[in-house]
């Protein structure tokens, strides 16, 4: 899991087979370092310029449109799943938290997921997914 990684997508799905993509077409990269370190970015990438001066409303439209968190990660063999300890987020309710992911990593392709509520669908019942990958120099 080593390495740089880039989001292919990102969506949430119900075991009726119902899809949602919070972020529409979204970017990202995720980033695990040898050291323990890790950082991820996610932001939609149908996104309006904010121009020289924005407005209140417009910047606040801006940040629901992605969110980034950096920590530390560690593997949990015995279940299979990536730990990420944030430290920072742009979620203040992930600071200071774990974030665990059921991985499935196949050749230079990653899948992540959680069953765990979040912020956009409290109540749960769907797994959230993040599927990644490898990214190469260019």
């Amino acid at each position: 899991m080593i390495g740089s990684w880039e989001l292919q997508r990102f969506w949430y799905a119900w075991p009726d087979g119902r899809e949602w993509e919070p972020l529409g077409r979204c970017a990202g990269q995720l980033h695990y370092l040898p050291n323990g370190f890790m950082s991820v970015q996610l932001a939609a990438r149908e996104r309006e310029p904010l121009g020289v001066a924005p407005t209140d409303d417009q910047l606040m439209a801006a940040f629901r449109q992605g969110f980034a968190y950096c920590g530390r990660w560690c593997w949990d063999e015995r279940r299979q799943e990536v730990r990420h300890q944030v430290d920072v987020a742009s979620i203040a309710d992930w600071s200071g938290v774990t974030l665990a992911r059921r991985v499935q990593l196949t050749g230079e392709s990653l899948l992540l997921g959680t069953d765990a509520p979040n912020l956009q669908l409290p109540a749960g019942g769907y797994t959230t997914w993040l599927a990644w990958q490898r990214l190469h120099d260019r």
